[in-house]
């Protein structure tokens, strides 16, 4: 249950801090994928955090971290992860909340697996146009050896793509840099 609380106070965090604000595309609809922007991508478990960012003509940059080190992706395993889908147990969760509005859309799944509240997943979608936010969160039993979790922030502009490598405490202060050459955003 712990995980799960986290990763949606770190999305809302990242929604917040990213200046990722939620437009209508002007027919009423939410949307599902980005028209625009840059793509930012968290996926992390126990042993290692990876970042990846897909600039608006599909190019991807990313950087690893793991034991308290980091460094820069190569731009083909880069690009390859870019394209695998997030991580998912293939079962439904059960929806908790659902929101629907004109040019925004939010939705809630979880559940916890067993009484002790120590096993759970959480799935959070909010989105707008072409902004949208998705995470997914899995709590796999006592300790942190077996949690996963995934963000991905799409629409984002250069400001919000600065605060996010700034903001990855998992990246030495080079890797930053490297990474911010790499995209021409330094």
């Amino acid at each position: 249950m712990r995980m799960r609380a986290v990763m949606a106070v770190v999305a809302l965090a990242v929604l917040a801090g990213c200046g990722v604000s939620v437009e209508s595309d002007g027919n009423g609809s939410a949307g599902t994928e980005s028209g625009g922007g840059y793509t930012l991508e968290v996926r992390a478990d126990a042993a290692q955090q990876t970042y990846l960012i897909t600039t608006p003509d599909g190019r991807t940059v990313g950087a690893r971290a793991a034991e308290g080190a980091s460094a820069l992706m190569d731009t083909t395993r880069a690009q390859a992860l870019a394209g695998e889908p997030p991580p998912q147990s293939g079962e439904e969760l059960p929806e908790v909340v659902s929101m629907r509005l004109p040019g925004f859309e939010m939705r809630v799944s979880g559940n916890d697996e067993d009484q002790s509240g120590e096993n759970g997943r959480v799935a959070l979608s909010i989105g707008g146009g072409e902004q949208n936010i998705v995470v997914h969160a899995d709590e796999g039993g006592p300790g942190e050896a077996d949690d996963t979790a995934y963000v991905r922030i799409s629409g984002a502009d250069e400001a919000a793509v600065r605060d996010f490598v700034r903001d990855a405490e998992e990246l030495s202060p080079e890797v930053k840099t490297e990474l911010l050459a790499a995209l021409n955003l330094q």
